[in-house]
């Protein structure tokens, strides 16, 4: 049912006869986003897909107070909220419509695949693959391909993968290796938890031989009969030299913070939500409830707590808004030039350990053509998004 991708939901667009007809209970709301979708999209009923779309926007402008206006501006608008009440389990092949990570295999060839609806609501599909074996041929030089695509009827969602994937792969008129450097920095990145029992093991050896000091590189050829205590020998020191990387990267402090390392291919922060919530489930002083706070499994944040620099217990720092930081990592090397610019924190959210900042700069005037004094650029106008570890608080 591969059919033309509808457009986004107009902001002015008169959403109240698809809402009345909504049931009343947040529960039932929720749980009948993404079913009625998917069950459509998998009859190959086009008609019935379109208007349980309609359907799903409607819930959001229901949930947003009558608009569309905002609905997907930050982690707390109903849109986003919705989308992670909705997600599917981790390694779980999730519906048409619910955002999801699970496994796809085409040939020797195997990706980790992140699917969430598209542009123009749930019968839209982006698709992103992320290599898995990096000794292994794949469909990019980076180890990251993203694709946007439509629902298709009668097919399930690992089903177009695994279509997507084998079409990107004949495109291709040689094998592709992963890149060296990509290959480095991937080769620290973790995989998600729930791929830690694949058979066979994912192969993420970095393409460079770094040798921890204390270490030595040889080359040897021995006999047969003497090669095995060779062998023993190297495995021994191959466990040494990667407890050793590890130490040496927890002592820099800089991708790992008071949390678990980010993998940018997790569900979180962007497809759980894992907050603590308070033994009063009251909201906190000094705002309203978020939205998240009124449905099953919604929480509250109370901490955004993180370690500066060498980790240790003297180091631990707490993001406020108004705050300097400079950024110390980055999550791809095409941003590195950003490393070491300054920020000013607007916003913080613990649960997701992010914060919304702007450059470190000073608004700029001039004059204009009547002679007034107008503003000329505002940093504050332009924020960001960056991770509690890509930063560094400047006392």
């Amino acid at each position: 049912m591969a059919k033309k991708r509808k457009p986004p939901a107009q902001p002015g667009q008169d959403w109240s006869a698809p809402a009345a007809e909504l049931p009343g209970d947040r529960d039932e709301l929720l749980a009948a986003a993404v079913v009625e979708i998917d069950a459509a999209i998998m009859r190959g009923d086009g008609a019935a897909a379109e208007a349980a779309s309609d359907k799903y926007e409607a819930i959001i402008w229901k949930m947003n107070g009558g608009t569309h206006v905002g609905s997907m501006a930050d982690h707390d608008a109903p849109g986003q909220v919705i989308e992670r009440h909705c997600a599917a389990v981790p390694g779980d092949v999730p519906l048409w419509g619910q955002r999801g990570q699970f496994l796809v295999t085409v040939g020797d060839m195997r990706a980790l695949v992140e699917y969430e609806a598209g542009y123009g609501g749930p019968l839209g599909a982006h698709f992103q693959f992320h290599v898995i074996d990096l000794d292994s041929p794949f469909i990019s030089e980076t180890g990251y391909r993203s694709h946007f695509d439509t629902a298709r009827g009668l097919m399930t969602v690992d089903e177009v993968a695994r279509g997507i994937l084998a079409a990107l792969r004949a495109e291709k008129k040689r094998p592709v290796m992963v890149e060296a450097s990509y290959r480095d920095r991937l080769a620290d990145d973790p995989l998600p938890a729930w791929l830690a029992g694949l058979e066979p093991p994912a192969r993420r050896e970095p393409a460079t031989v770094t040798v921890p000091p204390g270490f030595v590189l040889v080359d040897v050829v021995l006999p047969s009969h003497r090669a095995f205590i060779a062998r023993r020998w190297a495995a021994e020191a191959a466990a040494k030299v990667k407890a050793a990387r590890a130490a040496r990267s927890n002592a820099k402090g800089k991708i790992k913070g008071a949390g678990p390392e980010r993998d940018p291919a997790s569900p979180e922060p962007t497809m759980t939500c894992s907050t603590v919530k308070a033994d009063d489930a009251e909201p906190a002083q000094g705002g309203p409830a978020s939205p998240e706070a009124t449905i099953p499994g919604g929480s509250t944040a109370t901490c955004s707590i993180a370690r500066n620099d060498d980790g240790g217990p003297a180091d631990l720092v707490e993001f406020k808004p108004g705050q300097r930081c400079e950024i110390v990592s980055v999550h791809h090397p095409v941003f590195a030039h950003y490393i070491g610019k300054r920020i000013i924190i607007v916003k913080v959210h613990p649960d997701t350990r992010q914060v919304w900042a702007h450059d470190d700069r000073p608004v700029t005037y001039k004059t204009n053509r009547a002679g007034r004094r107008v503003v000329d650029s505002d940093p504050s106008c332009i924020q960001s998004c960056y991770g509690f570890d890509q930063l560094r608080l400047i006392t």
